[in-house]
């Protein structure tokens, strides 16, 4: 027979990995993966795209191997199946090595779980501008990074740092900007034992030799932006510069460090503790020197190394170890419950966003502090204060997931009741209790460990039927018809199509360099030549950009799926206007249809959204009559 033990381990564990997916559904190529999709392309099948902006000056593409990888497993698996294998591979990674420092931190059966559980349904949102975060449900460099450096923490624990320095090598090759301030919190967690490791500091001046002689990319220490440069950084990568940073991206950076020190504080001095403050001293440091270096100097390389990254390792620590920092609060006695009860609120507060963080942050504090001072107290008290923190927790989640299915409702008409139930069931909250009732049931002997089972098994067959949620347009990118698409023969071979909006099926479906696409102005940060390309093109369609924001806005305070969707259209003057630019574009793809007829219509197989046409228009069909 099986050990009950054992299968209430497997039970919690295929649990987690539901809850991973419920709280991080598959949507395809988005975000930065459409710009590292468009390097594998321009590698493999569409050469032509080196005329495309974003690529005609360079891209950082030749500091990472990821592309050179992934054009082959293209070609052999195909879009989606590559995808979806190295985001599911790489999360199980992930996983791997947060459970293994999480059993090396307390290695007690439930916490580890618990700790997994948090890092699944807890926001992975880290930086500024909630632009990128760790554990991304979509494929870029990234997703072999995080997990060898992940694991090169495991090794480092165990007293194996040449195995750590070789899996931070590897991840330097995919991600260098991810891997520098894990390097960074390694050294300083060896130089604490070992001062022979403050002689790497004998490095830096070699490193500003090689900059002196203009030895590239450390050249960039000594070189600053150009105001013109600097103005496109400013506004195209806002999240760079900490003072674009909102109030609530701050105070969760200080929530974070707060539970790590707390960790640290109520734990016994050992090598977990000695990483911890590795980790708060790497992410302070980077974090600072972030700030004096890029909003105060402008420096070059500084500025593309992104320094406020350090705090990616942070959130993820400090949301692993939070069930252990409640618990062991909960535990020590006298007002030192309310303090736990004041952390999950805050812990709630950074989910959703720190809308109330000042207040939340300021309640854990005083919490804790009376807590510090006061050692007799009475339980009713402590039993009041708990429960009217609760109640605003449960307050709080329920007033979020209530605006969150309303959100979803509008947006996604064609939803399910599934789809709200899943969504509800990933909140942290929810998650929580769910996951207590698993627990509770698993410890009901063989069979409430074998109910569990089940219960979990059944959670993640749910979880995987409905984790993929793909926009349709992306469906149609990732997963082509064999067929060549019809715009295609109506397109020169160097014809620039502009496509509202939309940047990857320009590229894929029709396998041509995109006239302007907002996700094209990234590479401006490391590349002065692409700013001076994409500078002037921004500028073309700002009045349209402000039409669409705008637009945008209306129809989320209407709450209109309809509105939203027109917003994708430009006014056909705004169109007039730019067909007669020197610079137009060859050709627009537009949704709907305009006065004059389309050269070719069509339609993506409806899935999960309304259905959408969009037309081909040639710019000529658009210039007004006396420029013709």
């Amino acid at each position: 027979m099986l050990n009950p033990s054992r299968l209430q381990s497997l039970a919690a564990l295929i649990a987690i990995a539901a809850w991973m997916l419920l709280a991080h559904p598959y949507q395809g190529l988005r975000h930065d993966g459409i710009l590292y999709f468009g390097q594998a392309l321009l590698n493999s099948r569409v050469p032509g795209l080196s005329d495309d902006i974003f690529f005609a000056a360079g891209s950082q593409d030749r500091y990472s191997i990821y592309s050179h990888l992934m054009v082959p497993l293209y070609e052999h698996l195909g879009v989606t199946a590559t995808h979806i294998g190295v985001l599911l591979v790489g999360w199980l990674l992930m996983l791997g090595a947060v459970l293994a420092l999480l059993r090396r931190f307390a290695p007690t059966q439930n916490f580890p779980l618990w700790g997994l559980l948090a890092l699944a349904v807890m926001s992975p949102v880290y930086g500024g501008t909630w632009v990128f975060s760790y554990g991304e449900a979509f494929v870029t460099a990234r997703n072999f990074a995080e997990p060898a450096l992940l694991w090169s923490l495991v090794a480092l624990l165990a007293g194996r740092w040449r195995i750590a320095t070789a899996l931070q090598v590897l991840a330097a090759l995919f991600h260098p900007l991810m891997t520098l301030p894990v390097m960074a919190m390694s050294w300083c967690y060896l130089a604490e034992t070992d001062r022979r490791w403050l002689w790497l500091l004998a490095a830096i001046p070699a490193v500003l030799i090689a900059a002196l002689a203009g030895v590239p990319p450390w050249d960039g220490l000594l070189k600053t932006y150009d105001p013109y440069w600097w103005a496109l950084v400013e506004t195209g990568n806002r999240q760079v510069l900490l003072a674009n940073w909102t109030l609530q991206d701050k105070l969760s950076v200080v929530l974070d460090l707060a539970v790590l020190l707390a960790v640290s504080r109520l734990r016994a001095t050992d090598d977990w503790t000695r990483l911890l403050y590795a980790v708060v001293i790497t992410a302070v440091a980077f974090i600072g020197l972030s700030a004096l270096a890029v909003d105060g100097w402008h420096a070059v390389l500084l500025t593309q190394l992104q320094l406020w990254r350090a705090h990616w390792v942070a959130h993820l620590l400090a949301m692993a170890l939070s069930p252990w920092l409640l618990a062991r609060l909960w535990r020590v006695g006298g007002l030192w419950p309310v303090s736990a009860c004041a952390l999950a609120l805050a812990l709630l507060n950074a989910h959703i966003g720190m809308d109330h963080g000042i207040a939340a942050l300021a309640l854990w504090a005083l919490a804790s502090l009376a807590a510090w001072r006061v050692h007799e107290v009475s339980r009713t008290l402590v039993r009041l204060s708990c429960a009217c923190i609760l109640l605003c927790v449960l307050g709080l989640s329920v007033y979020q997931l209530d605006a969150a299915v309303q959100q979803q409702s509008w947006q996604f008409p064609n939803n399910a009741w599934g789809d709200d139930f899943f969504k509800v069931a990933a909140f942290p909250t929810v998650a929580a209790c769910g996951f207590a009732g698993l627990m509770f049931i698993a410890t009901k002997r063989f069979a409430g460990a074998l109910t569990a089972l089940s219960l979990s098994a059944l959670l993640l067959i749910a979880s995987a039927t409905h984790w993929d949620q793909r926009p349709d347009i992306v469906r149609a990118v990732e997963s082509p018809p064999a067929s060549t698409h019809p715009f295609a023969a109506y397109l020169p071979p160097n014809a620039s199509v502009y496509w509202p909006n939309q940047l990857v099926p320009v590229w894929s479906l029709l396998e041509r360099p995109s006239h302007y696409a907002p996700q094209q102005g990234a590479g401006v940060l490391f590349n002065r030549d692409t700013g001076l390309l994409f500078g002037p093109r921004k500028e073309m369609y700002r009045l349209i950009n402000d039409d669409y924001e705008r637009c945008l806005a209306g129809a989320s305070l209407s709450r209109s799926q309809a509105a939203r969707l027109n917003c994708e259209k430009p006014a056909e003057h705004r169109l007039t206007t730019l067909c007669s630019h020197s610079d137009a574009p060859d050709f627009l793809v537009l949704p709907g249809r305009l006065p004059p007829e389309p050269l070719a219509t069509w339609s993506p197989p409806v899935h999960r959204d309304l259905p959408q046409t969009y037309a081909l228009y040639a710019c000529s069909q658009l210039k007004p009559s006396e420029a013709l």
